[in-house]
């Protein structure tokens, strides 16, 4: 539910609030998007040390609490804080862990298994629009996010059923001074280097960030996600336009069905070529 929620579930609450279809409340929605992903090195740490099934427990309470303080949340930059970066930071958290348990399964048809649980998402974005134009009106938008952010302690509950079958990554770093990695110091010897050295030793020992050292990968994964934090801004401009310019704003929701249903497709469809592609050129699919 996390990766759809910010696409379809805010354009829609603050389309219900004419006042609020603005710009900056525009970015609020982006900015949780963009969490999203630029979260996602540190989620694949976090994944890596803890496992998959405490990251994804951790990170549904959080975007539980971001969704929840969002309804009390009297001021747009409130939102910024709890909808755009909590909500944000939480869905990463409980969204990644989901794709990494799949290479404990999958091997031959990984692509096509990504596609399908990406693809569930999609249904969330075609079913959200149409469950928000019953209960928003009526219940109102703080109740509305009251709501919805038991569907976060519904995924907590989910996540406890991952069960990895492949061993824990084993920490990587440089050796500590003296001997390899995981060594010990004897008893009474003195402890060497600085403080601040023995705490980079144990955060290396802890999180790979070797990976950051490769140019292309930090190209890839901060342009990625700087470009998204823009893509679904114009998401509530769209709605904004199609009732300006066709006179219909009992239906403008119909958008949001059909770019999820949409995505569903393609999500599918692109899941399977994944597998007949080999290496990395996935990637070329990426970026075309």
């Amino acid at each position: 539910m996390c990766g759809p929620v910010p696409a379809s579930l805010h354009p829609y609450l603050f389309l219900t609030c004419p006042s609020l279809s603005s710009l900056p409340p525009a970015w609020v929605g982006a900015l949780a998007m963009g969490m999203i992903f630029f979260c996602s090195p540190v989620v694949s740490m976090f994944t890596d040390h803890f496992g998959c099934r405490k990251t994804a427990v951790g990170g549904a309470t959080m975007a539980f609490i971001g969704l929840l303080s969002t309804a009390f949340a009297t001021s747009l930059s409130l939102r910024y804080l709890t909808y755009g970066i909590l909500f944000g930071c939480g869905s990463s958290f409980a969204f990644q862990p989901s794709l990494v348990i799949l290479g404990h399964y999958f091997r031959r048809r990984l692509g096509l298994a990504n596609g399908v649980v990406t693809a569930g998402s999609s249904l969330f974005s075609m079913g959200l629009p149409v469950l928000l134009t019953k209960v928003v009106e009526p219940l109102g938008l703080s109740r509305t996010f009251q709501i919805l952010s038991l569907f976060m302690l519904v995924q907590a509950l989910l996540a406890l059923t991952f069960r990895p079958l492949l061993p824990q990554s084993a920490p990587m770093g440089p050796p500590e001074p003296g001997g390899p990695v995981g060594s010990t110091t004897q008893p009474g010897a003195p402890a060497q280097g600085s403080r601040w050295s023995r705490t980079q030793t144990q955060v290396r020992k802890a999180f790979n960030v070797k990976v950051f050292h490769i140019v292309t990968y930090r190209v890839w994964a901060f342009g990625v996600s700087t470009a998204v934090l823009g893509y679904f801004v114009p998401y509530i401009h769209l709605m904004n336009f199609v009732k300006e310019q066709f006179k219909e704003p009992q239906k403008e929701w119909i958008l949001l069905v059909c770019i999820g249903a949409s995505s569903g497709m393609g999500r599918l469809l692109f899941g399977k070529v994944g597998d007949l592609i080999p290496g990395a050129k996935k990637i070329w699919m990426q970026v075309r």
